[in-house]
Formats: C-alpha cells, structure tokens, sequence
C-alpha cells in the first residue's frame, strides 16, 4: 500500500534534479551538456580526469555532455563542486507535459 502523499505531490521524473509545477504544466531540471563540457575545458580538465574526481565512468559523463543521459541531483552537484560552479551553471528548465512527467 503507498502512503497518499497529497494532491500537489506528482512523481518526479527519472534523471532530472527537481521538478516544478506552474499549472497545469511540469519544469523539470535537466543536464545542460554544452555547459558542463564548455567549464570542463575552461577549468582545463579533460573528461577522465573530471569523471574520476566525481567517482564516475568516463563514458557516462560523455553521455551526461552529450545530453544522451540525464544525471541524478548528486552527480550534478559533485561536477559543480568540482567545477567551482553553481550548479544552476550547468542545467536547464524545461517544459513537460503532464502525462509525460509521471
């Protein structure tokens, strides 16, 4: 049995940092990949070396760059630790659809 968790409360979708409702429609928090890459190279750290820092395989933070794979809330906050950044320096709002959100 799963505990009622309020009428507001909607499931947060997989691989996003956090979601916000504005009516009818969801803002989830994604990667943004061209950012991460882009104060990569600035901080002067080349992939394996970023992904090794934060404790991840190489091949996932290239996924996480190249937006073919989301990132949990922790792996977004170590790479911007790492970074030196905020880590709304390295994400995006975007719209969903109700339907899609769940």
């Amino acid at each position: 049995m799963t505990p009622s968790l309020g009428e507001n409360t909607q499931r947060i979708p997989r691989n996003t940092l956090r979601t916000r409702i504005y009516g009818s429609r969801f803002w989830v928090v994604t990667p943004n990949g061209a950012a991460i890459r882009a104060f990569r190279e600035v901080r002067g750290l080349g992939l394996r070396r970023l992904a090794h820092l934060i404790g991840i395989d190489p091949s996932y933070l290239s996924r996480i760059e190249t937006e073919e794979r989301g990132a949990a809330a922790e792996t977004l906050h170590a790479i911007a630790l790492r970074l030196q950044i905020p880590v709304e320096a390295i994400t995006r709002e975007r719209a969903c659809d109700h339907e899609r959100a769940g």
